[in-house]
């Protein structure tokens, strides 16, 4: 195996976070919205943790000249906004993102574009065969709803909220970004395996 294509701690730690997300999701979904005690736990504090990773992630790299003005209002939280000019920095080092976060980010990224190209036999969504007609977010506005739509529906598992009580076409499109992440993190390590 060439050392470029080894897995990294941190990539097997995402892959081994989206495989199970999708397990609880799987049993909230099969027991009718129960879940035992360690799922709610791991949904509260390493699912929804790698959420929040996306989200600071995400107004990270914003840059406000990709927004049209029209959605400036909508995609920037007042959080997001910080007057330099009202305090001086005393600290001369320069800012930077976290990069795990980043990465959180452009991996979400890469799940949202996959995610209608995830093959019918490894899709187990009550009803459904296909996640062709989910749109993949192309605006910044976009990308931030669905950022927001993956903690909610996190949020609903975890709260054992009634699977009848749920927006439907959210809760397809949250269980799928964690089953087409599961896919894709099963199919690349079966790939760095064959090298």
């Amino acid at each position: 195996m060439h050392g470029s294509e080894r897995a990294t701690p941190e990539l097997l730690e995402l892959w081994t976070l989206f495989r199970e997300t999708h397990k609880v999701f799987h049993s909230y979904w099969s027991r009718g919205g129960n879940l035992r005690a360690e799922e709610v736990q791991f949904l509260a504090t390493i699912t929804l943790s790698h959420i929040d990773d996306i989200d600071v992630g995400y107004r990270w790299t914003l840059r406000a000249d990709e927004v049209p003005r029209d959605e400036l209002g909508d995609v920037l939280r007042p959080a997001d906004v910080t007057d330099w000019s009202s305090e001086p920095r005393r600290d001369p080092t320069p800012v930077s993102p976290d990069l795990r976060k980043v990465m959180a980010l452009r991996h979400a990224q890469v799940v949202f574009g996959s995610l209608p190209r995830t093959p019918r036999g490894e899709i187990s969504y009550p009803g459904y065969a296909s996640y062709a007609d989910i749109k993949v977010p192309r605006t910044p506005l976009e990308l931030r709803e669905r950022i927001e739509e993956l903690a909610i529906g996190v949020w609903d598992a975890a709260t054992h909220r009634s699977l009848g009580s749920l927006d439907p076409e959210r809760a397809r499109r949250v269980y799928g970004f964690f089953e087409t992440g599961s896919w894709l993190a099963n199919a690349h390590q079966w790939r760095i395996r064959r090298h």
